[in-house]
């Protein structure tokens, strides 16, 4: 591994412990730079303010003790690029993000989970089309 490949994975290391640790949002933005840019799904968050509400929402959205089943799956560095796959638990068996480092601060990421249903959205969920919804 060379140094810029190992500068980017005590970055990614940290960001992931200060979340799991739960030192809270501006532990999880100190490995940001100030115009970095965090691409999910729903929306790109534009600086450490967007990005801090983010995080503020999400965690706030976890469903309870998934930081304590948090577990890292992979994590793979090649240069000031990092990606990682992980779970917490059943609810959410997969997610994955890719970092972009630079200067010893993460400057770019992508953000995605998969989130299992929960029995009450399945019990919400409309009938498929073409079902009645009866057994």
């Amino acid at each position: 591994m060379n140094a810029r490949s190992s500068d980017t994975e005590t970055v990614i290391r940290n960001h992931l412990q200060a979340f799991v640790n739960r030192q809270g949002v501006a532990a999880i933005l100190s490995d940001y730079d100030d115009d970095a840019r965090l691409y999910g799904e729903a929306a790109t968050y534009r600086g450490k303010q967007e990005i801090g509400a983010f995080f503020e929402d999400f965690i706030a959205n976890l469903p309870p003790g998934a930081a304590e089943r948090f577990a890292l799956r992979s994590l793979r560095v090649e240069g000031d690029l990092g990606y990682i796959t992980w779970s917490a638990g059943r609810e959410i068996p997969l997610g994955t993000d890719t970092f972009v480092v630079r200067n010893g601060k993460i400057v770019s990421q992508t953000f995605a989970i998969y989130a299992a249903p929960t029995a009450r959205e399945l019990r919400l969920a409309p009938p498929a089309a073409g079902q009645s919804g009866a057994c």
